[in-house]
């Protein structure tokens, strides 16, 4: 039978609507429990008309159940608007799955002290956590309790980062050699054989090897292949400092004018802002991420492209693959789960932008 229009409603909103409990609309639906019949024929009729579905979401809510998980991080102040898109995600799985039981703790430490991590994931498995999404930067510091969480039978997901040797549930990100191999694209497509290419690293992510590690492999490993032939200039590793970086980036600009740019992690702003003073001319100018210091630069094509990952989605998806896992006991189909790379132009930048 049709529903005359009217939306589907949740559990609780069926149940305002009767004047009854969660609990014994669950039970009539269930047929359970003690329940008058005139209450029946009102829900059964309540359910004809709302064309209402029992469903997973519907038991959890009738039977106040609660899934913890964990998400133990860091953060950097350098890089804020990366651990704003992560929580960004999170909270936007809160709100799809609040109402099915899903409760996030969070723990975030400095990027530099990874001890503190450590001890954040001591408290948690303390306090009876079983279930944890897991995001390190030096992760042979952070590696043997996440073993010892996964040994003794903890769920364990790994975020952004797949740490060699560790067998968790699955992981979530970016492919980051592919990402590397996509920046050896975008050169391919932006830029002319023969132009002088420089790399921009800041030293803040030398031992970086999960990510910038990967992005140069996929990138010099595409370079043996181009159907171009480019100079590359020696790689500038600038200070992790940031007004020394700044510095730093506008002296090798301007002494080495290079004419094509790609920043693998640094300070894209402040690149862009050189080459904007400088006259923008054919240089090209390609990084990755997006954020609100660098929209403008993308928009009046000063950036001609950057690589864009979707951390929002990158976090809401690990959520909700522990969620569906802990609730449901669906199974991660995929090892890794790898999120697509976006391409950002000016054309296109509006659309990223709010996300």
């Amino acid at each position: 039978m049709a529903n005359n229009g009217k939306k589907r409603m949740t559990l609780n909103q069926l149940a305002k609507e009767l004047q009854v409990s969660r609990t014994t609309l669950y039970n009539i639906m269930h047929e359970k429990g003690a329940y008058s019949e005139e209450t029946k024929k009102r829900v059964y009729k309540a359910l004809e008309i709302y064309n209402f579905r029992m469903n997973n979401h519907a038991r959890n809510l009738a039977m106040n159940q609660e899934y913890k998980i964990a998400f133990v991080g860091f953060y950097s102040t350098r890089f804020g608007y990366f651990f704003d898109e992560i929580q960004a995600g999170i909270e936007r799985a809160v709100e799809a799955y609040e109402d099915d039981g899903l409760h996030i703790i969070t723990r975030y430490s400095d990027r530099e002290d990874p001890g503190q991590q450590v001890q954040d994931l001591v408290e948690l498995e303390e306090k009876g956590i079983e279930n944890y999404i897991i995001f390190c930067y030096h992760y042979e510091s952070v590696s043997p309790q996440i073993e010892h969480l996964i040994n003794t039978g903890k769920n364990v997901i790994l975020f952004s980062r797949r740490i060699p040797g560790l067998h968790p549930f699955c992981s979530v990100g970016c492919n980051d050699y592919l990402s590397g191999k996509l920046m050896m694209e975008l050169l391919e497509k932006f830029a002319r054989s023969g132009d002088r290419v420089q790399l921009l690293i800041s030293e803040h992510n030398h031992r970086d090897k999960l990510v910038v590690g990967e992005r140069l492999k996929g990138f010099y490993d595409a370079l043996k292949n181009s159907r171009k032939n480019f100079e590359l200039l020696e790689p500038a590793w600038t200070s992790p400092v940031p007004e020394v970086e700044k510095n730093e980036i506008r002296n090798v600009l301007e002494e080495r004018k290079p004419d094509v740019i790609l920043d693998f992690v640094c300070n894209l702003q402040e690149a862009a802002e050189c080459v904007k003073e400088n006259g923008k001319g054919d240089t090209v100018l390609l990084g990755y991420d997006i954020y609100p210091e660098v929209v403008p630069y993308i928009k009046d094509s000063t950036i001609d492209a950057v690589i864009y990952q979707d951390l929002p989605s990158q976090s809401f998806k690990a959520v909700e693959l522990m969620f569906e896992y802990i609730c449901y006991r669906k199974k991660a189909g995929e090892e890794d789960y790898y999120l697509p790379l976006n391409v950002v132009f000016a054309t296109n930048c509006e659309y990223f932008e709010n996300l």
